[in-house]
């Protein structure tokens, strides 16, 4: 078995990461506190929004429903990632045996083990793992791209708060609590918003160089370097997207891209890279079911592998119930009565 496929255990004689530690202790806050912003402001528009027709529930009901059901994936694979990197740090430590003695193990256990580095090694450890991580990659370039533009397009209020929980957390769970603010948010929008062709493409071609360097790197100190510079491309597309005032603002159109152009270079380029990797899959003699083996042979690479998936799934239900007219929410207002005083 190759050797990066095995979690390391950290030298127990290490001096302790402590910036390793702040880094995964602000994960979990920032979670929780984009989680909660976001879900604020879904109840807050829900509550000051008339009432909902039928059609705009349904929507509302469906993407909240999948973005509980990739919330509820991610939560069991990356709870079976902390136990299992906690359960191996702990082998050559004697157990103390008390539950209150647990606190102080997990704070220890996060400035000494090597958690982060652990995770991005697992998720590249071969190609067959690779294939499932490189989609979930690809996926998560494709929905930024689509919630800077239609999020511009539909005044999502704090759109940046959804990229941000898509750094932390699967796409497809940011994706699922984006469509439930498209729900509410405003249903006609005279802007058009699209983003420059070559910052488009350069944002792509830099971000695809990452992952076609990912494996190369792998198990050197360049990984975690080339991983935070692919996240920070993941941002790029929210300061791309350029809102124009249609049909008043004239513009070259040869050097912008809609939602739909992004999405089919997008796609190409994805097919590609797919094609490529599925290549190398087949030429180091993988099969079928050792890629399906893959996808579940790490808990890091099942919480990335689904995720495509769920995204997918999510992207195009919306697509397909978006391009029906929406029925006015106004027929399903409650009429309001007026009483004539009488003198």
């Amino acid at each position: 078995m190759d050797s990066r496929e095995q979690t390391v255990v950290t030298d127990r004689g290490m001096a302790p990461n402590y910036f390793s530690a702040a880094i995964f202790w602000s994960y979990i806050l920032a979670a929780l506190a984009l989680t909660s912003t976001i879900l604020h402001d879904l109840y807050s528009q829900h509550r000051t929004h008339a009432p909902l027709s039928p059609q705009r529930q349904r929507q509302l009901l469906t993407s909240s429903s999948l973005g509980l059901l990739s919330f509820a994936a991610l939560s069991t694979n990356m709870l079976n990632v902390l136990i299992q990197s906690f359960a191996l740090w702990s082998i050559s430590r004697p157990s103390h045996g008390l539950l209150s003695a647990y606190p102080a193990e997990i704070y220890t256990w996060s400035t000494t083990s090597t958690l982060f580095l652990d995770f991005g090694e697992a998720i590249v450890a071969n190609s067959a793992r690779f294939f499932w991580t490189q989609s979930a990659l690809l996926a998560t370039l494709s929905v930024n791209f689509y919630m800077a533009l239609e999020g511009r397009k539909r005044n999502v209020l704090r759109l940046w708060a959804y990229f941000a929980i898509g750094q932390i957390l699967p796409i497809s769970f940011a994706l699922g609590l984006f469509h439930c603010a498209v729900t509410l948010a405003t249903a006609d929008s005279k802007k058009d918003v699209k983003v420059k062709k070559i910052w488009a493409v350069a944002t792509m071609a830099l971000y695809c160089s990452c992952l076609a360097n990912a494996q190369l790197v792998a198990g050197t100190v360049w990984l975690m370097p080339l991983i935070l510079v692919a996240r920070v491309l993941l941002l790029v597309p929210l300061y791309l997207a350029v809102e124009f005032e249609a049909p008043k603002t004239e513009f070259d159109e040869e050097q912008w891209l809609s939602n739909g152009g992004v999405q089919r270079i997008v796609l190409l380029i994805s097919s590609v890279m797919t094609l490529i990797k599925s290549t190398q899959i087949v030429q180091e003699g993988w099969t079928l079911q050792g890629l399906g083996r893959a996808l579940f042979s790490h808990p890091a690479v099942s919480s990335l592998g689904v995720d495509p998936l769920l995204s997918v799934i999510g992207f195009t239900w919306w697509s397909i119930t978006d391009r029906k007219p929406r029925e006015s929410d106004s027929r399903f207002a409650k009429p309001v009565h007026t009483v004539a005083r009488t003198r």
